[in-house]
This record gives structure tokens, C-alpha cells and sequence, in this order.
């Protein structure tokens, strides 16, 4: 029994099945050998016989919580939803201090749709053990995507403070939760009333509000005209000497600039803004450097672009510590990464120069905070088995590296999720050099020391000279002047047993962009920092009918996301019958979308005799009923054919 147990850690798992048999023939009413066999089954995909295993360990010692919790596990992995539930409760009550078995309830309450007892259950966690491994993601994309209504608010702020306060999850997932309690809190004030009527100092005692403006991208259209403002109205108190700007009001404009420095300075400002910021450029460059100068031209430019104007801004850093380094040393650093970057092959197609051209001026996505996943690795299989759920793979490498691809890695945040694979090597390749700049320092700060990146063409995938086990490429096929030539690409230096993860735009979920590439076009709006705040501005005031929705798609407020999502200089869309005829002419297995649970269930509900959800024309059904399913992208799995 000991030897299984050892073999399993060893990810030996058949040798592990092996010895825990053994210890069953030598004694048959060995409870815990049952219970162990059970997960070790559970980890081979054999569920069936997981569960007749665990509950002959049940039957034997009726109080082996072990035996309860890992019939939770299958039953889950089942299916079985309700009954995992009491397996776990029943778990809870023989240990009310085993927060795996919270965790996995709350994973399980979560899906059945029960939000305010699956959060209940995650903060059980938190209260049993503050660094259980995994808690704060988790909790994080339980904000993300759950009915926030069923919320206890008082809960909630208070997870959201603590969220806020760490530095290793996605922020940018909190925004949802974030919007829900302020709207409730003040929202008669935001949603109902004129925003430009709101008093920003309502706000300027709110720990939280403060620090979600350091780390969270504001998504609102109304919070944005509320900062926009008390940006004007604070510029103009400085230009002109009419009020002594207190700590509170610097806390502020200090949290304010890193704000506007995450989304790229997209707010737009008035002539008589800009004649004032010419007023405290000039002070500064007189000689008044100050607390209020510089903060309040933090929240105009990023400060490292005016050290040739004013260069005692860098060695300023009375309370200024957090937005130098954001503002000054970080880019001054990326702009020396940059310069050791390899580079291989030559990006020499049209359509690819231009891309490339995009994506220097505005490395995309900006980000500041991320979960490393260095806690918690997955095998492969484990992993791509999460996403295609209720489908899924056998997939055992063994101990052999793993090698894995991220093709258009962007800034990074694609790299850190997949971090979690184990035992592997990662080659992260982009066109853009700034962009891969930014994704060096994040790796470099993270200490991540399994990737290597490189400036490359996807169509030159070949000169890597390297076959993959797995190729990640989300967003990125369809900004190619040839999408069917990148993946050809792409196929090319994928394993024969091998698994690609594509991610690409739908057609009917983008309707609203087409009708906002059009509009672009119709009025000329120019692919500028201008032309970008110039259209956002119609669609603010609901110009046209057409586009108004737009201030509702959460890729609308930062300027490298707007231009990504409305200007850019390429955009292929697909049907899923096109994905089918795609998949099909490449000899390509689809496995699956990755999809919220809550979507995988209601799918469920209209085609129950899809087991594992693979069907692609019944997903072509269902997507003509509910057309922003795919919103943000078709992201699903495939693989090879045999």
C-alpha cells in the first residue's frame, strides 16, 4: 500500500494500481488500499471502476473520510454533480477541516448554479488554510463568471479587498465583481443620475475603490466619464493655482495615472485640457516639480516619454514609488529587453508588417498581474481534459519533457497560463518586439525560467527546427492575410500524437464589430490615438443606433484593445461550418470548446444524447439561439487524426 502510494507521487500510476491490488489480495478489507486504488483509477480514466473501488473502501470503514472525498472526485467526474455533493458534505462532517473537500464543493456548487454556497465554501477555505494551493484563481474566475446577485455584498467587498491586495491572480477578472458592489453602493449616483453630477470625493476614502484603480481597467462607460472629469476639473486646479491639492487628492491622481497608464491613456481631453498640461509642463520645466505636477501629468502621459523635457522626474520618488517604476523604469527596461530579443527568419508578408506595426505601438494586452500556476501543475492530459470537459483524452508522456508552442504569445499572459503544465519547455514566438519585450521582463520579474521567446513570422514556424507536443494560438490565425496558410503552418510542426488549442473570431458574435468597421470606415476615422477617442466619443453619445452596444464589450477601454477590437488592419471571421470544413481538409479532431460550465450545461440541456459535446452542427444550432456565446472567441482543442 505504501509502495502505491509512493509510485502514484512518482506519476507511475499503472505500477501504483499494481502494488495497491497486491495489498487488496493480501487483505481484503483493507479500506484505505480500496480508497487509494479508487483515485489512482479516477487519475487513469478508468470512473466506473473508481467508484466501485471507493465505495467498497465506504462499505469496509463507513468513516474513512479519505474514501468520501475521493468518491466525490469521480462522481464529479461523472456527472454526477448532486451526488458528489453529499460526498464531499459527507467528508466535511467526519473532517470539517479538510479544505480540499471545500474547495472541490465549492468547484461542484458552482456548477450546479448554487454562487452564494460555492462562494461560502471557497472563503471556508481561505479560513482553513490561507495558502491552499490554487484558492485565490479559483475564486478569482468564480467572480468572473457566477450570478454576483446571489452575493453577500458585505462577503464580497471583503474578499474583493483581500483579492486586490495580492499580486499573483488576474485582476482584470475582478472588474465584474468590482462594478457589482460599487453599482450597489453608489449606484443610484452611477447608473442613474448624470455621471458628470458625481462627486469624485464620495470615492477618495474607499481603500478599495483606490486600489482597483491601480489594478483593474475600468469597464463602464459611466465610471469612465467620471474619471475623465475629475481628471479635467483637477487639471485645471493645478494649471491655475486655484486650490492646494492635499494627500488625499495625490493619493487619488496618483492611483488615477496608473489607471490611465493600464489603459493607455485612452480618456479623451478638451483643448483647454491640453492648454493646462502645457502650463505644468512648463512649471516643471521651471523648476516646480512637485508632488501635484508630476501626478496629475502621469494621468496625461506616461512620465518616461517627458524625461527629455523633465529629466528630475527620475529621480523623483517621494510617494511616487509604484508609479515610476510603472511609468519610467519598466519601459526604459523593456526598451533595453528589447534589444536582446532573437530574432529568426524574416517577416517580409504585407499583412504581417502591418500587424507587426499595430502591435509595436501598442504592445497588446497590457498587463500587471497575473496567477503563475507555479503551485500547480497539471499533466497534460489533466489540463486539456479541464477545457473539453465533458470530453476527454489519453494522453501519457511519461516523464519525457513536454514541449510546447504559444504561437502569437503577445505580451506574456499566455505564457503564464501555461505554466501549469508539467515538466515542460516553452518556445513563445510574436511579430511584435515590444510586445515580446514586455512578455521578457513579466517572465524575468516572475523568475520563470522555462521559456524562451523569439521575434518570428508563424509562416517561418519551420526554422524552429522543433516538433510539439502542444501548440497554443488564441487570437491570432485570424489577423494572418491566410489563416488556412498558418495553420498548415502550424500542423507542420505539431507531433503525429500531438494537441493544438486555436482560438478565432466567430461571425455571428461580431456582428457589432462589422457594423463598427463599416461606420469607421463610412467616417473616416483614422487608425490613431485621435481617430480611436474621436469614435468612441459617437459611440458615447449614441451617434448611431447601430454601434451604441459597443461601450458594452469590455475590449472597449484601453486603447490597444479598441484598436484590436474595432481598427485592426486584419480580421477573418468563421462560421462553425467553416471551422468543420477547416478542421476536416487539415485532418484535424475536434475535442472541444472551452466554454464556462454553465454554457456546457445548458448545451447539455438542447442535445442530451451529445455526450462529450463534439458535435459540431448541433453548436451551430446552438449558437443561432444564443449568439454571444462565442463572443470572445471560438477557443476549442483538436488533435491529429489517426
Amino acid at each position: 500500500s505504501i509502495l502505491g502510494g509512493i509510485l502514484n507521487e512518482l506519476d507511475k500510476l499503472q505500477e501504483a494500481e499494481l502494488s495497491l491490488r497486491k495489498a487488496i489480495e493480501l487483505n481484503p478489507d483493507f479500506a484505505i488500499a480500496h480508497s487509494n486504488l479508487g483515485g489512482i483509477l479516477n487519475e487513469l480514466g478508468n470512473l466506473q471502476e473508481a467508484e466501485l473501488s471507493t465505495r467498497k473502501a465506504i462499505e469496509i470503514n463507513p468513516n474513512l473520510v479519505e474514501a468520501h472525498y475521493n468518491l466525490g472526485n469521480t462522481l464529479k467526474d461523472l456527472g454526477k454533480l448532486q451526488e458528489a455533493e453529499l460526498s464531499y458534505r459527507k467528508a466535511i462532517e467526519i473532517d470539517p477541516n479538510l479544505a480540499e473537500a471545500h474547495y472541490n464543493l465549492a468547484n461542484t456548487l458552482k456548477d450546479l448554479g448554487e454562487s452564494q454556497n460555492a462562494f461560502d465554501s471557497y472563503i471556508r477555505v481561505i479560513e482553513i488554510n490561507p495558502r491552499f494551493s490554487d484558492i485565490y484563481p479559483s475564486i478569482t474566475r468564480f467572480l468572473q463568471y457566477s450570478d454576483l446577485s446571489q452575493l453577500n455584498k458585505s462577503k464580497l467587498k471583503n474578499i474583493l479587498n483581500l483579492l486586490i491586495e495580492m499580486n499573483d491572480i488576474s485582476h482584470k477578472n475582478l472588474f465584474r465583481a468590482f462594478h457589482t458592489l460599487y453599482k450597489d453602493k453608489i449606484g443610484n449616483n452611477i447608473e442613474t443620475s448624470n455621471p458628470d453630477d458625481f462627486n469624485i470625493e464620495l470615492l477618495l476614502n474607499e481603500k478599495l475603490f483606490i486600489n482597483a484603480l491601480k489594478k483593474i481597467i475600468f469597464r463602464n462607460d459611466k465610471l469612465e466619464r467620471i474619471l475623465t472629469k475629475a481628471r479635467r476639473n483637477i487639471c485645471d486646479l493645478i494649471a491655475n493655482n486655484i486650490k492646494h491639492i492635499n494627500e488625499l487628492d495625490i493619493q487619488f491622481l496618483i492611483a488615477l495615472g496608473e489607471q490611465c497608464f493600464l489603459n493607455e491613456y485612452i480618456f479623451s481631453s478638451t483643448k483647454e485640457e491640453n492648454n493646462n498640461i502645457n502650463i505644468i509642463i512648463n512649471k516643471c520645466i521651471n523648476g516646480e516639480v512637485n508632488e501635484s505636477n508630476i501626478s496629475i501629468l502621469s494621468c496625461y502621459f506616461p512620465l518616461y516619454k517627458l524625461l527629455d523635457k523633465i529629466p528630475s522626474l527620475n529621480s523623483f520618488n517621494q510617494n511616487f514609488k509604484e508609479l515610476i517604476k510603472l511609468q519610467i523604469s519598466e519601459p526604459l527596461n523593456e526598451i533595453e529587453i528589447s534589444k536582446t530579443i532573437k530574432k529568426l527568419g524574416s517577416i517580409t508578408d504585407n499583412i504581417s508588417l502591418k500587424v507587426k506595426s499595430q502591435y509595436e505601438k501598442n504592445p497588446y494586452p497590457r498587463w500587471k498581474h497575473a496567477n503563475t500556476s507555479k503551485d500547480f501543475k497539471l499533466s497534460a492530459e489533466d489540463r486539456i481534459n479541464a477545457f473539453i470537459a465533458p470530453n476527454s483524452i489519453n494522453y501519457n508522456i511519461g516523464n519525457h519533457q513536454l514541449k510546447i508552442l504559444v504561437a502569437g504569445c503577445g505580451t506574456g499572459q499566455h505564457i503564464l497560463n501555461v505554466q501549469n503544465y508539467k515538466n515542460a519547455q516553452i518556445i513563445g514566438i510574436d511579430l511584435s518586439l515590444s510586445s515580446l519585450a514586455y512578455a521578457k521582463r513579466k517572465i524575468n520579474e516572475l523568475k520563470i525560467d522555462n521559456v524562451e521567446l523569439i521575434q518570428m513570422d508563424i509562416l517561418e514556424v519551420d526554422l524552429l527546427q522543433e516538433k510539439f507536443d502542444i501548440i497554443e494560438s488564441s487570437g491570432v490565425l485570424h489577423h494572418m492575410n491566410d489563416p488556412s496558410k498558418g495553420l498548415k503552418a502550424l500542423i507542420g510542426v505539431l507531433k503525429n500524437n500531438g494537441f493544438l488549442q486555436l482560438g478565432l473570431y466567430s461571425e455571428l458574435a461580431r456582428k457589432e464589430i462589422v457594423q463598427a468597421r463599416e461606420y469607421i470606415i463610412t467616417k473616416n476615422f483614422q487608425n490613431n490615438d485621435e481617430g480611436i477617442k474621436s469614435f468612441r466619443e459617437d459611440v458615447f453619445s449614441g451617434k448611431t443606433e447601430k454601434i451604441k452596444n459597443l461601450k458594452n464589450w469590455a475590449n472597449f477601454y484601453s486603447m490597444s484593445e479598441c484598436r484590436d477590437l474595432c481598427f485592426h488592419v486584419q480580421e477573418h471571421r468563421f462560421t462553425i461550418q467553416q471551422l468543420q470544413e477547416t478542421l476536416k481538409s487539415n485532418e484535424l479532431k475536434f475535442l472541444g470548446f472551452s466554454l464556462p460550465q454553465p454554457v456546457k450545461s445548458l448545451y447539455k440541456n438542447y442535445f442530451p444524447e451529445d455526450k462529450i459535446q463534439t458535435n459540431l452542427q448541433n453548436w451551430a444550432k446552438f449558437e443561432e439561439k444564443h449568439p454571444n456565446t462565442f463572443r470572445g472567441m471560438y477557443q476549442f482543442w483538436v488533435s491529429k487524426c489517426e
